[in-house]
Formats: structure tokens, sequence, C-alpha cells
């Protein structure tokens, strides 16, 4: 409340500034001539890394930063930043802290590549559903981080053409161009990494899918071989009779053919290439 008294800001303004959930967004009110940067860095939960909005609010010479987390990172970059920020040339600080924001997937996301070459070898060697479940995991947190770049870059895209933009000096569109060719890379490096979890996955899917077919068609077979001898001696259950019921060798003769009708089924499905 003493915030928004001090600064005449808007009930709309604080709602943005206090959802965790607010995705990147740049907003200019005219009315208290304040800029609005939503920007989203990297988080580690229990369930693997997420996205969490930054917020920095800009009123005239000062910078006003929120952080939902009270991450040490963003703490350093900012107090760094903002001790050194030049009243005359606070546009350029403000890019500095988003250029540096960026950097800040890069720990993450060579943490995330260790794991996946470690899963990758694990599940060459057997593939355990608790090492899918970590591939799953990774997969999850790079489409968080790829969301969260590609709107990052579509911010900084557009910032020359918002106000914060309309005057920008030399030096302050340079500053946009580095943190532009940052946050591209970041960008990059996601989607690159994405593509290589996602066709990992996509491959032991389908060895998974491979071995479950062999399973089920060597059970199939085993199914069709031992339905042989049921189907032959079933005949002899039957109170009819049958041929060889008196001959002694019967049972010699009746396991002959079963064995020959057996090895005739074998060889039937080793010509159509099903075994």
């Amino acid at each position: 409340m003493k915030l928004r008294e001090k600064y005449n800001l808007s009930k709309e303004l604080l709602e943005y500034v206090t959802d965790i959930d607010e995705p990147t967004n740049y907003d200019y009110d005219k009315e208290t001539q304040s800029q609005l940067f939503i920007y989203h860095i990297p988080y580690r939960s229990q369930q693997g890394f997420l996205t969490v909005p930054i917020v920095i609010l800009l009123i005239d010479d000062q910078i006003i930063t929120f952080n939902h987390f009270n991450d040490e990172t963003v703490k350093r970059i900012f107090n760094t930043e903002l001790l050194n920020t030049d009243t005359s040339n606070i546009e350029t600080s403000v890019l500095e802290i988003l250029k540096k924001l960026s950097d800040m997937y890069l720990l993450p996301m060579h943490e995330i590549r260790h794991q996946r070459k470690e899963l990758n070898d694990l599940l060459s060697t057997r593939t355990d559903n608790k090492n899918l479940i970590a591939l799953a995991s990774l997969r999850k947190s790079l489409i968080y981080f790829s969301s969260a770049t590609r709107n990052n870059q579509q911010l900084l895209e557009e910032l020359s053409e918002k106000h914060f933009g309309l005057n920008f000096l030399e030096d302050q569109i340079e500053s946009l161009v580095d943190a532009k060719i940052e946050t591209h890379q970041v960008e990059q490096l996601v989607e690159t990494e994405s593509e290589i979890v996602t066709q990992l996955i996509n491959t032991f899917d389908t060895i998974l899918s491979n071995n479950l077919n062999d399973i089920m068609k060597i059970l199939t077979i085993w199914s069709v071989v031992l339905a042989i001898p049921t189907i032959i001696t079933g005949f002899y259950g039957m109170n009819v009779k049958l041929p060889l019921e008196h001959n002694p060798l019967a049972w010699i003769i009746v396991i002959g053919i079963t064995i020959a009708i057996i090895y005739w089924v074998i060889q039937a499905l080793r010509h159509h290439r099903i075994i």
C-alpha cells in the first residue's frame, strides 16, 4: 500500500507485479509515466526446473524490482546494476539487467545437459522406468525454458518500438543489440537441447514398443505350438472310435505326429519370417 500511495500506482499494475503466473510483458502507464517489465528466469523446484517472473518497475529515474522467490543471483544482479546506475542513462541499466537475467539460463542448461547424458548412458544399457521418468522431467523443464526464452526474446525485439525505446541513443541501441544476441543464443541452446531430449524419448519409446512386440510374438508362437498337442490328444478323450485306439504303440505314433506338425508349423512361421 505504501508503494502504491507513494508512486500513485494503479491496482491493475500492482496485480501484474504480484501475479506469479504473469507472462513476459512490457507495459507503459501514461497516467503515472511508469514502465513495467516482466521477464522470466529459471527457478529450481522439487519437480525440476520451472520459470518465474521477475518484475522491473521504471518510474522516472528510479528502478523498483520485485523478486518473488528472493533468489540470490537475482539480488546480486540487481544490486550490482542498481548501485552503478547512472540516472541519466537508466535505460542502459535496465537492458544490462535483462541481459544478465537471460544469462541465468546457462547454468541450469549445463546441468540439464549433464543429466541428459547420464540418463542416455543408463538407458542405453537398461530401459528403466525411473530413468524414463527423469528424462520426461527434463523435457518438461525444457518446455518451460523454451516458452520463456522465446517470449523474452520477443519482448526485446519489440522494445525499440515501445515507449521505452523511442529516444534511444547509440550506446543504448548497442546495449539492446547485445541483450538480443545473448537472449537469442540462450533460446537456441534451449531449443537444441529440447530437440535432443525429445528425440531420445521417442527413441526409447520405440525400443520399449519393439520389446513389447517381441514378447507378444514369443507368447503367441508358444500358444500356437502348445495348442497342437492339446488338439490332437483332445480327440482321444472322446467316447468314439478312433484310429489306432487298440494299437499298443498308438501313443508313440500320436507323439510322433504331434512333433511332426509342430515342426511343420515352426518351419512355416520361419518361412514367413514371423520368427
